[in-house]
């Protein structure tokens, strides 16, 4: 796999780490980070099993999910401390962790416990994650090799979807997570082609544009906050929505693969484009479609304008986030930003569930969810716009 060079800041960014760019490492990542996402691509699944089988509410189902994306952020928070360290032994801590927390939920029984279960598997995945965008951001393009991380993620999520069913019907959820933990130990293998670190010896002309840059990066995390923290609270109750519209769950459940498929072509429109148009425009138009959807889930129709909503709303959310991964990269050499940004991702996935659920509760209709993912973009808009526009960007 060959990658193309693009600037001058991708080419010093990789030129101190070129052994990152080969097929084996950029295909570890990517394969690595689908997995360490498989509980948020599965979330309106998840969720659904949840009431089904633990017999919880809609509202506790989504704290659930909720506690385990919170685990994420943590996983990835905690990087700040040992991201001096060798990655290889990292990543190993991490799988180990993924391993062994969805292998638990195979004997617990109580709901305490199943928490207790997701938040081990959420830690170690929220360190793996934060590990593959370290290393992404070490390579010569950035933009396409995020969008093709991006891709990736998508495709295991659909084929999980495509399976989902059919385990469930085999072994009920249990089955799901036994899956999660031997790919988890499967991953063990990819270890040997993580860099075992990042060169920390960054010129001082970067290091001063990237001080120039940092209170951008910083405001741009807080806009990705507001923004993800109401895509994800619609995502998760995306199943419910199609309950709520008198769809059937076979149904439904093709609109969720057919939404990811959506995502797909938004993450490879990333790959085909790069940085051909900047990073703004692409930044400016996923918003848009992801405003579409939500809008037109807000109204009431069959199972083809539920498609339709569902399906712009994942194009747009999945072409946005190589585009914004890149520019928190662009503007960082030491990785500090960018483990923020790891935070920043699962943080704002463990706050839309849970403030959806609050809304939901309280108002008795997943109507309030939708209305604060719709106003959630142009806030976030706000905080974002002024890093896309910076000199790297």
């Amino acid at each position: 796999m060959s990658i193309t060079t693009v600037g001058q800041a991708e080419q010093q960014r990789g030129s101190t780490q070129s052994g990152v760019d080969n097929v084996w490492t950029i295909s570890s990542v990517v394969v690595g980070s689908g997995v360490a996402l498989l509980a948020l691509l599965l979330g309106p699944l998840l969720v659904g099993q949840y009431i089904e089988e633990l017999g919880v509410s809609e509202a506790h189902a989504g704290i659930i999910l909720s506690t385990e994306l919170s685990a994420f952020a943590l996983g990835a928070a905690a990087l700040f401390a040992v991201l001096g360290q060798n990655w290889r032994r990292i990543v190993t801590i991490a799988l180990l962790l993924m391993a062994i927390g969805n292998a638990l939920f195979l004997f617990v029984e109580s709901v305490p416990a199943v928490v207790v279960a997701r938040f081990i598997a959420g830690f170690g995945a929220g360190m793996l994650m934060t590990m593959t965008m370290q290393v992404i951001a070490l390579m010569r393009d950035p933009d396409r090799i995020y969008g093709l991380w991006t891709v990736v993620q998508l495709l295991l999520g659909a084929a999980a979807m495509i399976a989902f069913p059919a385990v469930i019907a085999y072994g009920g959820i249990k089955a799901v997570f036994l899956i999660w933990a031997l790919m988890g130990v499967l991953l063990f293998a990819t270890i040997q082609f993580y860099p075992p670190g990042r060169d920390q010896n960054i010129k001082p002309e970067r290091q001063k544009a990237a001080a120039r840059r940092f209170v951008l990066g910083l405001l741009c995390l807080f806009g990705l906050f507001v923004y993800y923290s109401g895509q994800t609270g619609v995502w998760v109750y995306l199943e419910r929505h199609g309950d709520s519209w008198g769809i059937s769950q076979e149904m439904v459940a093709y609109t969720l693969f057919a939404s990811l498929i959506a995502g797909i072509a938004g993450s490879g429109l990333a790959i085909l484009l790069g940085k051909k148009l900047g990073r703004t425009v692409p930044i400016k138009a996923s918003l848009l479609f992801s405003a579409a959807g939500i809008s037109l889930l807000i109204q009431s129709g069959g199972a083809t304008l539920f498609t339709v909503a569902a399906c712009l709303f994942n194009f747009g959310w999945y072409l946005f986030l190589p585009y914004i991964t890149a520019v928190i990269a662009a503007a960082d050499d030491s990785g500090k930003l960018l483990t923020g940004l790891a935070v920043t991702f699962p943080a704002s996935l463990a706050a839309g569930p849970a403030l959806a659920a609050m809304l939901i509760d309280r108002s008795g209709t997943l109507l309030p969810g939708l209305i604060f993912g719709l106003l959630s973009i142009p806030f976030g808009w706000v905080f974002i716009l002024p890093a896309t526009r910076a000199k790297s960007s």
